[in-house]
């Protein structure tokens, strides 16, 4: 698990469309603080997955919250907490469309 603060100068950023079972993605280009953005590290297709959603906020002091798919970081803080024992595995959900962990 993990949560950062911080500033980032380019992001690249996705909503999940519920009823097309697609992220609807898009590149913000401008200085942009890290309000808040949490998230976790699983396994996908048996490699590191980084699940990361995020609070951003424009010079204008307006946010968006959407899933973080890349960043280009100014500055960040990150608290990291390793989660110990079974590995959180990712398997895909054909009802939503999603990765999700597996109960396995």
């Amino acid at each position: 698990m993990f949560s950062i603060i911080g500033a980032l100068t380019q992001a690249e950023i996705a909503f999940y469309d519920q009823e097309s079972h697609e992220y609807n993605e898009f590149l913000v280009e401008e200085n942009v603080e890290l309000v808040s953005c949490t998230g976790n590290i699983s396994i996908r297709e048996g490699k590191h997955f980084v699940h990361a959603h995020v609070v951003l906020a424009g010079p204008d002091g307006e946010t968006r919250g959407v899933h973080l798919l890349r960043g280009k970081i100014f500055a960040a803080e990150l608290f990291l907490v390793e989660l110990l024992g079974k590995p959180m595995i990712r398997e895909h959900d054909s009802s939503t469309g999603l990765y999700l962990w597996s109960n396995r």
